[in-house]
C-alpha cells in the first residue's frame, strides 16, 4: 500500500514537468499567434516645421493616444509598446487654419531578434486624429513687476530688474497679440535688504485679464529679478562760508531751503554722511544781502528722495559797516613780453567793510589796486583786466566786491 502511495506521487509530479515542457516548447519554439491591445500609443506630428514655414501651428489634439488590437507571434505581441510602435499623422500638406481628422500611420520597431512580420492591426481607436490648426505669432513681451508684501521702517525700495527684460513668446496668434506685459510678482514682508531671485510670471492681456505661460512657448520659465531695497535718512544741507570783506561766520546770518533732504542708499555709503555741502561761498563778494541758488547734488550712489533739486541760501551780513574810498595806487605787473601797458583808468572807487571803528580807521592809501597782464590778450589796443585789490595795514577790515581796470597794451 505504501508502494503504491509513493508511485502515485511520483506520477503526479511527472505529469506536472511533461506539462510544464510541453508549454514551454509551444510557447517558446511553436510561438504560437496570439492578439491582445497595445494600448496608450502617443501621436506624433510629422511636418510641423513645413507647417511652421506656412505661420501655422497645432494647439489641440497633440496630446492624444491611441489603441490598438494586434494579431501575431506571441513574441512579437509580447514586444509591443509605446517605445516599438509609432504613430504618426503628416501635416505637411495643411496650409490653412481650421480643425482637421487625419488617419494615423501604424509602425512597428521591433528589436532585430523579433519579427513584425507576422503583425496586423486588426482595430484602431480612434480610427482617425483630431486637431486644430491656427496661425501662430512670434512677440517680444516686456516684464513688469509688483511688490505685494512691505519694506521695512527706514527704508525703500528702488526699481525692479529682470534678466531677461524681454521674453520671447510663441503662440496661438490670437492669444499673443491679446499679451501686454508678462508680470512677475514678490511677496517679501519687512524688506530691509535687496531680493534676488528666480521668479515665475503669468501674461496680462490689454484688458487686465490673465493668460497662463503654460499656454504659450517662452523662452524661459522663470525671471531672475532683483529689487533693490536702500536705507532712508534725513540729512542737513550746509555751505562752506570763506571769509572776507572784513567778514566771518559770526557775522553772517545764514538760512538754507530746505534744511534737510532725505536721501536713500546703502547702509556703508549713508553711515559716514553727516551733511551735504552745496558749495563754498567767499562773503567778500556778498554785499549787505544776498540770495543764492545752489544745485543740490550727491554722489552716484546716493538718490534724493525728496525730489528737490535747488537750495536757496539767503544770507545777511549784520554788524558792519562799510565805506566807499577813492583809490589812485594802481599797479601793472606781468606785462607780456614785447608789450608795454599804461593804465587808462587813473583812480576806482573800492568798497571796504568792518566794524565801524576799523572802518572810520582805513585811508585810501593804504588801498592798492594790482592788474596782473600775465593772462591778458597780447595785441595792442585797450583791455579790461580784472584786479585785486590789497588793504595793507589792516585784518580786521577787508575789501568787498570784484574790480577792474582798462588799461592801454602797445608793442615796444
Amino acid at each position: 500500500m505504501e508502494k503504491q502511495t509513493k508511485n502515485k506521487g511520483f506520477y503526479m509530479v511527472l505529469s506536472v514537468l511533461v506539462a510544464i515542457g510541453l508549454w514551454v516548447y509551444v510557447v517558446g519554439v511553436q510561438n504560437p499567434d496570439s492578439s491582445g491591445p497595445v494600448r496608450n500609443l502617443p501621436v506624433t506630428f510629422v511636418g510641423t516645421d513645413v507647417l511652421e514655414s506656412r505661420g501655422l501651428m497645432i494647439v489641440s489634439g497633440a496630446d492624444q493616444t491611441v489603441t490598438l488590437n494586434v494579431n501575431g507571434k506571441r513574441d512579437a505581441l509580447l514586444a509591443l509598446s509605446s517605445e516599438t510602435v509609432s504613430i504618426t499623422v503628416d501635416v505637411s500638406s495643411i496650409s490653412e487654419p481650421g480643425q482637421y481628422s487625419s488617419e494615423y500611420q501604424v509602425s512597428f520597431h521591433l528589436p532585430p531578434s523579433v519579427s513584425a512580420s507576422s503583425l496586423v492591426t486588426t482595430e484602431r481607436y480612434p480610427q482617425a486624429v483630431t486637431y486644430t490648426v491656427v496661425r501662430q505669432a512670434t512677440r517680444s513681451i516686456p516684464v513688469r513687476g509688483t511688490a505685494t508684501g512691505s519694506v521695512a521702517e527706514g527704508y525703500q525700495a528702488g526699481e525692479f530688474r529682470f534678466e531677461p527684460e524681454l521674453l520671447e513668446v510663441r503662440g496661438e496668434e490670437s492669444k499673443v497679440n491679446q499679451i501686454d506685459y508678462a508680470l512677475v510678482s514678490l511677496d517679501q514682508e519687512n524688506m530691509s535688504e535687496t531680493y534676488s531671485g528666480d521668479l515665475p510670471y503669468t501674461f496680462v492681456t490689454f484688458t487686465g485679464d490673465t493668460i497662463a505661460p503654460t499656454e504659450l512657448e517662452t523662452n524661459t520659465s522663470l525671471v531672475r529679478t532683483t529689487l533693490p531695497i536702500f536705507q532712508l535718512k534725513e540729512v542737513e544741507l550746509s555751505v562752506n562760508l570763506i571769509p572776507g570783506g572784513g567778514a566771518d561766520r559770526e557775522n553772517v546770518k545764514c538760512r538754507i531751503e530746505p534744511e534737510t533732504i532725505v536721501v536713500s542708499g546703502a547702509p556703508a555709503d549713508l553711515e559716514p554722511l553727516r551733511e551735504i555741502s552745496l558749495g563754498d561761498i567767499d562773503l567778500s563778494k556778498v554785499l549787505g544781502s544776498d540770495t543764492l541758488t545752489f544745485p543740490i547734488s550727491l554722489a552716484s550712489e546716493l538718490t534724493n528722495v525728496s525730489g528737490v533739486a535747488e537750495a536757496t541760501v539767503i544770507l545777511s551780513i549784520e554788524g558792519l559797516t562799510t565805506a566807499t574810498l577813492e583809490v589812485d595806487n594802481i599797479e601793472l605787473i606781468h606785462c607780456p613780453e614785447g608789450y608795454h601797458g599804461e593804465p587808462v583808468t587813473q583812480n576806482r572807487q573800492v568798497q571796504i567793510r568792518g566794524t565801524a571803528e576799523a572802518v572810520a580807521a582805513v585811508t585810501a592809501s593804504q588801498l592798492r589796486i594790482v592788474a596782473d597782464l600775465q593772462n591778458a590778450v597780447a595785441a595792442a589796443g585797450t583791455q579790461t583786466i580784472p584786479v585785486k585789490v590789497y588793504l595793507d595795514g589792516r585784518n580786521d577790515v577787508g575789501v568787498v566786491g570784484d574790480y577792474n581796470i582798462v588799461v592801454s597794451i602797445t608793442r615796444r
